[in-house]
């Protein structure tokens, strides 16, 4: 319980809501940092070292309750075609179920697709290794592990499509 207050009073000091503005880079990670997420699918193991090899590499950091995660991911599951060579790992720290129905909902053109991974981050690593101080946030690695782009808050469609095909 103390557990889930402190993640609450935390995300509420980082996050501040769900901010619409465009970050700069200034505080993402300059290379994929060490990491533990569960495929939602399997509840296998997600790390650094079992992402995709080839392409560009993106996470997205979503909060299910975000209007502006919704309306992003949305957009991203229409305009699905228009990304090359890049694979998603779509990252929450909700519940499961919570997650699955986000997806299904929001997500549901992207959920099937191969090159899609919706990751739970149970043991809340996310925020203090990416450090996103906006939902949804959106990094892209490429096939070498270096950030190429960064985004926070609801960007446009074209944005975000240019930023993943960077």
């Amino acid at each position: 319980m103390l557990r889930v207050a402190l993640f609450t009073l935390l995300s509420i000091f980082v996050f501040a809501g769900c901010n619409s503005n465009s970050g700069e880079a200034t505080n993402a990670p300059a290379s994929v940092p060490e990491f533990t997420f569960l495929n939602i699918a399997d509840n296998t193991p997600v790390t650094r070292t079992s992402l995709a090899i080839q392409g560009n590499v993106v996470f997205v950091f979503f909060d299910t309750g975000c209007i502006h995660c919704r309306n992003e991911i949305t957009a991203m599951g229409e305009n699905f075609s228009q990304f090359k060579d890049a694979t998603f790992y779509m990252v929450s720290q909700q519940d499961k179920a919570i997650i699955t129905d986000f997806m299904n909902t929001y997500g549901s053109k992207m959920r099937d697709q191969p090159n899609v991974h919706v990751l739970l981050d149970s043991k809340y690593e996310f925020l203090s290794k990416f450090k996103p101080m906006q939902y949804p946030a959106l990094y892209v690695y490429g096939p070498d592990r270096k950030l190429k782009a960064f985004m926070e808050g609801e960007n446009s469609i074209d944005q975000v499509i240019a930023a993943v095909n960077k």
